[in-house]
């Protein structure tokens, strides 16, 4: 059964509640504010149609302008002295029976003799209306040439306008008109509104499901990486957006494959590296117990051995602590002056004895006074890390190189070892948290923390950091240079 808010329902449901507006609204135009469209519609038009008449009233073919008014707008139109005796009337049938056409046809009428006095034979066609006297007396009232007014009975729009000859222009449009249109219209309306919902439901439905199909596949090719299989396939061709979240999913599987054999590899390094110190703490424990008690020189000997293996130990599972401990802390840092030229002298002398002991040579080209604002003690890790990297990674020749120096307004620090270089393939992940570069690995002890820590502070510090692998493989940092006044 198929959820209520699963994405084919939401997308029906909102489909359908779309046309339903859009027929409301249709409904609400067509019917109930057809008539007060209409009224304003009218107004204006009978008031534009009043000043253009008024303006040609002094004009020889003022007449024809109020009959081609009339005919054009559906105005009934009347001139009148002031007296109200009416002058010229029109409307918009003036031009189907015009006076030639009346005198030619008058004998032919039975419900006139032929003395019949008739209206138009005065200059109109019809009596003044009703509304002449409420017009006269608005005019008199306002103390205007101009007025205009809706009958009680909203029948009709009014306006009138004493012209410059002093006589009176009289206009009146319809309002009511609409009526009959509107009830055809509600009666259309109520079957369009019927088989275009039905219509727009079977759309949406068809719609939703095509949209649901791909959203479905999407989900249970996701539901395959929860699962732990990395390599499902994502539908692609429907739409942009979907096949961009494909892709996203698709880079995040594989991101996840990573993490997992990272991890793995993590877990056995990390396992191999405790069991060993372990071994050795126990095995020289007991050969203390056992053997070389009584050994005074060969009991130190074993106990310094026991000594170095548990801060081996010690180290590593600091290194863990201290990673997670990063990755746990979001709050914001604040990071005083610091001088940067001192604190790596002091990282490379603590490398030291163990290259005088070890046959390593580590050149420096340090400049001096160079400032930058981080935290000191935070910096010395990134730098330790780094050469603690390319220790670990140098050709037979144990060469390493240190350099600081500015570049552009920044400090730029350069670690460089001399062995074969990182595959290109592998760069990309050389910071990730557990992984060692297999065509980098030695002998050495390496729990793959080291360069994600390192990622960890210079990202905290907002710190451009890299790997120029062209020639030799050299890590590097930039961190905007200060003033040379330590706050």
């Amino acid at each position: 059964m198929k959820k209520r808010r699963s994405f084919g329902v939401k997308l029906w449901q909102w489909f359908v509640l779309f046309s339903a507006a859009i027929f409301i609204l249709l409904w609400l135009l067509q019917t109930v504010f057809l008539q007060s469209f209409y009224n304003r519609m009218a107004i204006r038009g009978v008031e534009k149609a009043a000043e253009e008449i008024a303006a040609h009233s002094a004009d020889a073919d003022f007449y024809d302008v109020i009959d081609e008014a009339a005919a054009a707008n559906s105005l009934l139109v009347f001139v009148t002295d002031p007296e109200g005796t009416i002058l010229y009337s029109a409307d918009e049938y003036k031009r189907l029976y015009g006076d030639a056409e009346q005198e030619e046809h008058r004998n032919e009428n039975p419900w006139f003799s032929p003395d019949t006095v008739m209206n138009w034979e005065k200059g109109a066609l019809r009596n003044l209306p009703y509304s002449y006297a409420s017009l006269i007396a608005k005019l008199r009232d306002s103390g205007s040439d101009s007025t205009g007014f809706v009958t009680e009975d909203n029948a009709a729009y009014v306006t009138g306008t004493v012209l410059d000859s002093g006589n009176v222009l009289y206009i009146s449009m319809p309002l009511g008109t609409v009526g009959g249109t509107v009830r055809i219209l509600r009666l259309q309306l109520v079957w369009v509104s019927v088989l275009s919902l039905i219509l727009g439901a079977v759309l949406a439905w068809a719609i939703s499901k095509r949209f649901e199909k791909p959203v479905a596949k999407i989900a249970d090719s996701a539901k395959q990486i929860a699962a732990g299989h990395y390599h499902p396939e994502f539908p692609k061709g429907f739409c942009t957006e979907l096949d961009e979240l494909s892709d996203t999913l698709g880079e995040t599987a594989l991101s996840l494959e990573r993490a997992r054999n990272s991890q793995r590899e993590f877990l056995a390094n990390v396992s191999h590296d405790l069991r060993t110190p372990l071994t050795m703490i126990k095995g020289y424990a007991e050969m203390v117990k056992e053997i070389s008690w009584e050994d005074v020189r060969r009991r130190e000997s074993d106990l310094d051995i026991i000594m170095r293996e548990a801060d081996r130990l010690t180290a590593l599972v600091n290194e863990i602590l201290e990673f997670s401990a990063m990755q746990s802390d979001d709050t914001a840092k604040e990071y005083g002056v610091i001088d940067l030229s001192r604190a790596a002298q002091d990282v490379v002398g603590q490398f030291l004895p163990f290259c005088e002991q070890n046959g390593f040579e580590i050149g420096t080209e340090i400049t001096d006074g160079l400032m930058a604002a981080a935290d000191e003690a935070q910096i010395k890790r990134v730098i330790y890390n780094l050469i603690d990297n390319a220790v670990n990674h140098t050709d037979g020749s144990k060469k390493i190189r240190v350099s600081l120096r500015k570049n552009n307004g920044s400090a730029r620090l350069e670690v460089t070892d001399y062995g074969k270089g990182i595959p290109d393939e592998e760069i990309p992940y050389i910071w990730d948290r557990y992984y060692t570069a297999r065509s980098r690995k030695n002998k050495a002890a390496v729990s793959g923390l080291g360069l994600a820590i390192a990622k960890e502070i210079l990202t905290d510090h907002q710190a451009r950091f890299g790997v120029d692998n062209r020639n030799h493989c050299t890590f590097w940092f930039e961190l905007p240079a200060c003033s040379n006044v330590v706050a």
